[in-house]
């Protein structure tokens, strides 16, 4: 289907300059969709021919000429280079703005500088990281194809198929693998947005099943990491942290940004952490468990001298966790606190946020209240933690069956 084009000049009359002059427009319209661009000329409005789009003044219709063969001039460069022309495309080439790319690469690079922009706004530096490997391993990809890239124009179904069984190859966890294709189809739809191509050819395509599995810690293992004791101070910070979370819910991001401030007394004496999710910026209040408090006070006792202390916080500086190290050293220390308990899944912190949400449902918490106090955005996030509590409950009245039988079956073999 061949695209509809248009070019009209105007003038806006309500917008006249003390000299009495106007600024010439252009509106550019591609498929129903318009944009306004300046010509970099004016003219009085006495002086305007509205039906003929030019003025009285020759020299000036000579340049507004000049101006309207430019336009289709790139419209046909960028219509036989990429095949397809949007007017957000045609306003960028002609202003000299780095024009919307049109290629698989090029667009996943725009999209993760987009992405990058958003950091500690509406995205955390854990999504824009997890990105930045989706962008790697489509670049890897690409090459392994022997291209450099792909035109965007003249991509099919069979695109994601061919991704996905590359995917397989290397061995990725189905949820792994999902992640990266459906930052491939982000990109299809990002390039349907920009009217680069009119659909996502990727809307119907399957992505493999999974089961969603919440990983957690039972309260025999939390407290093999309460009586542990370790030298290593990054490591003793590792496994405060772990324990911290899974009595308040926080998750590793909360924890590195939680100051004193956010640590706020109730009015009858009760203690509790008011503070905004860094991820989704919802505001979260969970009291401060008995067991959270007294690693506070730990960390208060280690905090350097008053005079310093208060030099920090002229700087504004007051978090209760210092974490000197980065994330992977705290994740590698924590695996080898967890290994020392004998504990045999690798821990996480987010492992510990679960743990969190599992025993206080079990501790017969109303789920609307978890959802508060985890700071979810929407309770459906939190219903995952109440299938988990039915089924292992579930699991125990199953065990508890088998054992009452086998013990029936003894007492009739006597």
């Amino acid at each position: 289907m061949r695209s509809t084009f248009k070019i009209l000049f105007y003038i806006n009359r309500q917008k006249i300059k003390a000299d009495g002059k106007t600024a010439i427009l252009c509106r550019i319209t591609i498929d129903g969709k318009s944009t306004a661009i300046t010509t970099g000329e004016q003219c009085k409005s006495s002086e305007w021919n509205s039906k003929q789009g030019l003025t009285t003044d020759k020299k000036t219709n000579q340049r507004i000429g000049e101006f309207k063969e430019l336009v289709e001039k790139t419209y046909q460069d960028i219509l036989i280079k990429d095949g397809v022309v949007s007017v957000e495309l045609l306003k960028n080439r002609l202003q000299g703005i780095a024009t919307t790319p049109t290629t698989l690469l090029a667009m996943s690079k725009a999209e993760l500088q987009s992405v990058k922009e958003c950091v500690g706004k509406s995205s955390a530096e854990g999504t824009y990281q997890n990105l930045l490997y989706s962008d790697k391993l489509l670049t890897e990809f690409v090459k392994d194809k022997g291209m450099t890239d792909i035109v965007i124009a003249t991509i099919t179904e069979d695109l994601f198929e061919k991704y996905r069984f590359y995917l397989k190859k290397r061995g990725l966890a189905t949820a792994t693998m999902n992640r990266y294709l459906c930052w491939l189809s982000r990109l299809m739809y990002r390039a349907v947005s920009q009217r680069l191509i009119r659909y996502n050819p990727f809307e119907n395509a399957k992505y493999e099943k999974t089961e969603q599995k919440i990983r957690f810690l039972q309260k025999s293992d939390v407290a093999k990491l309460m009586a542990l004791r370790v030298m290593d101070k990054e490591a003793e910070r590792a496994r405060r942290m772990f324990i911290f979370s899974c009595f308040t819910g926080l998750a590793i991001a909360d924890m590195e940004h939680l100051q004193f401030g956010h640590i706020q007394t109730a009015a009858d004496g009760q203690k509790y952490i008011r503070k905004e999710r860094q991820k989704t910026k919802v505001e979260f209040i969970v009291p401060l468990h008995p067991i959270a408090e007294a690693i506070i006070n730990q960390c208060k006792e280690e905090q350097p001298s008053m005079k310093e202390m208060q030099t920090v916080k002229e700087k504004g500086d007051d978090f209760i966790f210092h974490c000197a190290c980065s994330r992977s050293v705290m994740s590698a220390k924590l695996s080898i606190v967890g290994k020392a308990c004998g504990i045999r899944e690798r821990l996480s912190y987010h492992m510990a946020r679960h743990t969190f949400g599992t025993m206080s449902l079990s501790a017969g918490i109303p789920i609307e209240s978890i959802a508060k106090m985890m700071g979810h955005a929407s309770i459906s996030s939190t219903q995952i933690y109440a299938q988990v509590t039915d089924n292992k409950i579930s699991e125990d009245m199953d065990r508890l069956i088998r054992k009452h039988q086998t013990k029936e079956t003894k007492e009739e073999a006597v």
